[in-house]
């Protein structure tokens, strides 16, 4: 779809900080773009425009049960997390994608919290993440994937 703005970062993977992370079969795995409210937030998309979880075609549905069964192992591991929250939301975007958000250790927000410091930093209420201070990390995910 022409006017889907994840269809769009699909085509242009340099569109995001550090680039794709990694390219499954039938999903993709990219940081969060600009502003960045948390160092490890990514995002999980299919490649094909699907709207909503019950537009998943079987193959999708299997390899997002592996893909799920490892990255949040790894994701931890490497951003040094407390917990990974996965959380789908089609309203605004309508290609489906999950968020992994990473709560750091010290981090005091929990639960839905964390999804609020998206709006926070957009709001300039809370710093944006400095997209320079996740390459590494996201060289290492992509080591490890």
């Amino acid at each position: 779809m022409e006017d889907c703005i994840t269809c769009n970062y699909n085509k242009d993977p340099s569109s995001v900080p550090g680039g794709r992370i990694k390219e499954y079969e039938y999903w993709i795995l990219e940081h969060i773009n600009e502003p960045i409210p948390v160092k490890g937030w990514l995002v999980l998309k299919t490649k094909r425009h699907t709207e909503g979880i019950d537009g998943f075609n079987i193959n999708e549905s299997q390899e997002l049960s592996e893909i799920l069964f490892n990255l949040p192992k790894i994701q931890k591991q490497i951003f040094d997390t407390e917990q990974i929250y996965i959380c789908c939301f089609t309203e605004l975007v309508n290609h489906i994608h999950f968020h992994l958000i990473p709560r750091g250790k010290n981090e005091i927000r929990k639960g839905t919290q964390i999804v609020d410091l998206m709006s926070d930093v957009k709001k300039n209420k809370t710093l944006a993440i400095d997209p320079n201070l996740i390459l590494d990390s996201i060289q290492e995910l992509k080591k490890r994937l």
